[in-house]
């Protein structure tokens, strides 16, 4: 054989050990052209205010709580599929197939949080359990401990609820307002503290806190969201007033802020796709005080991101799931709202949301 032709195997098992370590590492390749546009926006209308949206990739559904009621949309189609009444002051969903429950986060009163079980077959209302605290807002399930992990905001706590038995098992009093949390599926629990500059961490099961690190220059962190497979978190942050934000990058083992992006204003969740490495900011004002933007970006290494589109958006969508399966992500807000006169209070009051114009917006390629 010539020299040519073993150097020329050497140089192809070379370019192969190199592929398979950069994709063992969870290294993704940065894309040439991002090709993120709005794919589809799903006009709903309907009354009531609304906060977190919900995708249920296994059985194709969209859930969007509006204040009193939980619109539920068919994923493929768009089609409204049902509409659950009988709550109040709803914020999010969390869907529990195992045990063919949906857990939503409510208020009965201003002092009295409440958290909404129905029925993921009939979607009805087949109960609903006092959450011990108050301003009951973001939710989570756990299938290693069958636990669902709910926050409350003002109220500064933790409401554990097993899901097999729909009682409240446990909870913990916070240091700070919690908002967003993530699970790293080795028995932690990642939570911000949207008033403290801060994200702790705690053990899904003895909820004890393991640590606590300052995020840097994020002057609120309200959006949390992890790459597992490298240890990294994304916490998306609100700038203060009506400055932009910015995006961190922490590391997961040490609380080390490794990166940190700009983004638009008033962002309200984060999420990462780990089959793409692209992570999804959406911001409800661009900056122009008329549309939202989703920031994308890809994570180019560990501690290195870096922005690959900006998809315009109906203004105020700054509330964001994902679909792993399609990877497409979908946020919700009003294509119209009314322009609300400043004072003296404030200066830069929102727009005031046009119900009847309320839409589902999709992004992907």
């Amino acid at each position: 054989m010539s020299s040519r032709r073993i150097l020329g195997l050497t140089s192809w098992a070379i370019v192969f050990v190199v592929a398979v370590l950069f994709l063992a590492a969870g290294v993704h390749a940065a894309p040439q052209n991002s090709g993120y546009r709005v794919l589809r926006s799903i006009h709903v209308g309907g009354e009531g205010e609304w906060d977190y949206v919900t995708v249920d990739s296994d059985a194709k559904r969209i859930y969007v709580p509006r204040e009193t009621h939980v619109m539920v949309l068919d994923e493929d189609t768009g089609k409204l599929i049902a509409d659950i009444p009988g709550m109040n002051d709803i914020h999010g969903v969390a869907v529990v197939p195992e045990f063919n429950r949906g857990f939503v986060t409510g208020n009965k009163t201003e002092k009295e949080g409440t958290i909404y079980i129905f029925d993921l077959k009939t979607l009805k209302i087949t109960s609903s359990i006092k959450a011990n605290s108050f301003d009951t807002d973001s939710l989570m399930y756990d299938p290693d401990t069958k636990h669902v992990f709910v926050n409350n905001g003002d109220g500064m706590k933790l409401t554990v609820v097993d899901a097999a038995t729909q009682k409240v098992v446990d909870g913990m009093a916070f240091k700070g307002n919690p908002e967003a949390a993530v699970l790293d599926g080795k028995g932690s629990i990642f939570q911000d503290y949207e008033d403290k500059r801060s994200v702790i961490e705690y053990d899904s099961k003895t909820l004890a806190v393991k640590n606590t690190w300052a995020t840097g220059p994020c002057v609120s962190p309200v959006g949390l969201a992890m790459d597992k497979t490298n240890r990294r978190l994304y916490v998306a942050c609100r700038g203060k007033g009506a400055a932009p934000g910015v995006l961190v990058v922490m590391n997961a083992d040490n609380g080390k802020v490794v990166a940190s992006l700009p983004i638009a204003i008033g962002v309200d969740g984060v999420v990462f796709d780990p089959a793409t490495g692209d992570v999804f900011a959406p911001c409800r004002d661009s900056g122009d005080g008329k549309t939202g933007v989703t920031k994308i970006f890809h994570a180019d290494s560990p501690d290195k991101i870096s922005l690959v589109a900006d998809v315009k958006t109906i203004y105020g969508a700054r509330t964001i799931a994902l679909d792993p399966k399609t990877h497409h992500v979908f946020l919700i807000g009003t294509e119209q709202n009314t322009p609300v006169p400043p004072t003296a209070k404030d200066p830069n009051p929102r727009p005031k949301p046009v119900a009847s114009t309320f839409e589902v917006v999709e992004i992907g390629k």
